[in-house]
């Protein structure tokens, strides 16, 4: 079974309503879980990760509940890189805290299995490489700099980190799809209060599709 955890729930619309058939089973953490398959996949989907602390719970409370093949996490997120368009999807390859100091002697780079996840990483549709989170919008220009360079991320939200941290932890394999819809700067919260409507669920499409195409598990 496919785990998958949308940051909102409009986010992950498109996917709910791919399910055949699609039930609410249900609920988790006052959140409702719906389950269904796509194409020949059972699928879990569950939606409302804002931050590292909740996403954190939210997905440990996903495996020990539903004890998942693997998880997904989908949403959106700031480009780190002018060159990088909105709308753009983006497919982690490792994840790190921007906003920890990481301890003497610790990697702060979080690397997940991720060979479940090779007809997503592999698609034309996304760009591939490091995911960077923290609890805040990164509303300046030279905070964004400074994380880019510290980090070598493609760009930046507020959940990645952490699922991928938690799935590390249980030893199971972590993806994370996110859209581009701001650039982090000072236009950051304006430019996704735009732009979330129109590219919010693009990563939910994907995904559906290769799911209707692909067995992961």
């Amino acid at each position: 079974m496919i785990a998958i955890v949308g940051v909102l729930p409009d986010e992950i619309k498109p996917i709910v309503d791919s399910l055949a058939p699609r039930l609410q089973i249900s609920q988790l953490l006052k959140r409702p879980v719906f389950r269904g398959l796509i194409g020949s996949n059972e699928v879990l989907i569950i939606s409302g990760c804002v931050g590292k602390v909740e996403t954190a719970s939210v997905v440990q409370a996903v495996i020990d509940g539903f004890k998942p093949d693997c998880l997904l996490l989908i949403g959106a997120a700031g480009a780190l890189r002018q060159d990088v368009p909105l709308g753009t999807l983006v497919a982690g390859t490792a994840y790190v805290e921007y906003d920890f100091s990481p301890r003497i002697n610790v990697d702060s780079l979080i690397s997940p299995r991720q060979e479940v996840f090779a007809p997503l990483l592999e698609s034309s549709e996304v760009n591939c490489g490091i995911i960077t989170s923290g609890d805040s919008f990164v509303s300046s220009e030279s905070l964004a700099k400074k994380i880019h360079e510290a980090t070598g991320a493609i760009c930046v939200d507020m959940d990645s980190a952490a699922a991928a941290k938690v799935c590390v932890e249980n030893e199971k394999p972590f993806l994370s799809v996110k859209v581009i819809v701001d650039f982090a700067g000072s236009k950051a919260i304006e430019q996704y209060i735009e732009n979330h409507a129109r590219f919010g669920p693009k990563a939910a499409y994907f995904v559906v599709e290769i799911l209707r195409n692909v067995v992961l598990v």
